[in-house]
């Protein structure tokens, strides 16, 4: 299957999952709105699960790409580089869809280890947050683009674009 089809039928996926969430995910929904045959998802995604994992590796590079297009020239393995960049993906609130796969993959080690591999990359450890200030500033910098990502969603309450931009700013200055 060519890359750029099969990156078509994941986006196809995922509104999926935004309107219907992951349980509507099926064989005969993801033909009906890509326009595949039924028999052709199955010869590309033998099982529904292989359909599943693949839409997680797919989402998790979508949100690793916006990290590094934050980044731009700076050093990505700097701390402060992956916060700054964290605060900046995470003025766009997430999708339905992506926090229920981020929430389906918790429960899931298989699906887990695809994202835990950007995560060890991109986000703070916690391991020293008790001993070390700026380990726990940091983490502390974490967590609220990680609130702030997931706000509206467990808040109710929708963030204004200004209020997005001034809760990131307020957060950098927090970044050790």
């Amino acid at each position: 299957m060519r890359t750029n089809k099969k990156t078509d039928i994941l986006d196809v996926i995922v509104e999926i999952i935004e309107e219907s969430g992951v349980a509507g995910v099926t064989y005969d929904a993801v033909a009906t709105r890509s326009g595949m045959s039924k028999s052709g998802l199955i010869y590309h995604f033998p099982s529904r699960e292989e359909m599943i994992h693949d839409v997680h590796e797919h989402m998790a590079q979508c949100w690793e790409q916006r990290l590094l297009d934050a980044v731009r020239d700076d050093d990505a393995d700097d701390v402060a580089t992956k916060l700054r960049a964290n605060l900046a993906v995470s003025q766009n609130a997430a999708t339905r869809a992506e926090l229920m796969m981020t929430i389906d993959a918790s429960s899931d080690p298989q699906m887990y280890s695809i994202w835990a591999d950007k995560l060890d990359q991109w986000t703070c450890s916690p391991e020293n947050i008790t001993t070390d200030e700026q380990a726990c500033r940091a983490y502390l910098v974490q967590l609220i683009a990680d609130g702030l990502w997931a706000h509206d969603y467990i808040n109710g309450r929708h963030l204004t674009t200004k209020q997005r931009e001034a809760l990131a700013q307020a957060a950098a200055n927090l970044i050790p």
